[in-house]
């Protein structure tokens, strides 16, 4: 048995692949296994794949991926991801001291500045990311609780994931690691950005490149599941009152 799993979701965007592969074999870390949860069966090399013969988004994906893991720490990682090689030691390093938390890594975007240090979610359940688009020097070393993580990098005990029942299958696309973080807080969890672990992240890799398809595609997701998040998960008496600015704003 190994001590982390990585699980990967590679449905869409997938010569992105290689790429987080060779990163992960320059990790210093090496108590690990790659879990890779694909659409076909041409991947080959030294992972275990989990085929699927239908696509039912993403957190269908991760939770079969997590199925057939034996870590007993559990990191999830986009496709369109790669790590720098001491990224793993340092999640490992902190996950084992705080096994009551649920960690989101430092994704940097293709210019080198912030992509996400955690964030959190308005009244109308909209996401907001901290520091997004930021110098990274300016919040570098600077660990702070956080509403939700990213699941472009989240990592967690497989206890607490268990605890959770993982992630609901209702997520297509967007906010399936909102709903879990905010699930964990409600249990007494604690979500932390960790900024010792850094993670690039070349963003929507996994989506078509034309800009309106892409466009179109990520606002049908996120706004049907944002609607789905916050009649799961807030009560009456906070949606009545603002039930017009809700269907409103949709």
């Amino acid at each position: 048995m190994v001590k982390l799993s990585i699980i990967v979701v590679n449905v869409k965007g997938k010569e992105n692949l290689p790429r987080l592969i060779s990163s992960l074999n320059r990790s210093t870390y090496k108590d690990f296994e790659l879990i890779v949860v694909d659409d076909s069966n041409s991947i080959s090399g030294n992972l275990k794949l989990v085929n699927i013969t239908k696509d039912l988004g993403l957190a269908y994906c991760r939770n079969k991926g997590v199925e057939a893991s034996s870590g007993k720490f559990l990191l999830f990682l986009d496709n369109d991801t790669e790590l720098t090689e001491d990224t793993l030691e340092k999640f490992i390093g902190f996950i084992e001291k705080n096994t009551d938390s649920i960690a989101q890594l430092k994704l940097i975007r293709d210019d080198g500045r912030i992509d996400a240090a955690g964030g959190v979610i308005d009244e109308l359940g909209y996401p907001f990311e901290l520091f997004k688009g930021e110098d990274v020097k300016e919040i570098d070393e600077i660990d702070h609780n956080i509403l939700y993580a990213k699941g472009a990098a989240i990592g967690m005990s497989r206890e607490i994931f268990s605890e959770l029942n993982g992630f609901d299958n209702e997520y297509f696309y967007g906010y399936d690691e909102t709903d879990l973080c905010y699930r964990a807080i409600k249990k007494g969890k604690r979500i932390v950005y960790l900024s010792s672990a850094t993670v690039f992240h070349h963003e929507h890799g996994s989506f078509s490149k034309f800009t309106k398809e892409r466009e179109k595609r990520l606002v049908y997701y996120l706004e049907s599941r944002r609607l789905y998040f916050i009649f799961k998960n807030f009560d009456s008496s906070f949606l009545i009152p603002r039930i017009h600015k809700i269907f409103f704003t949709f």
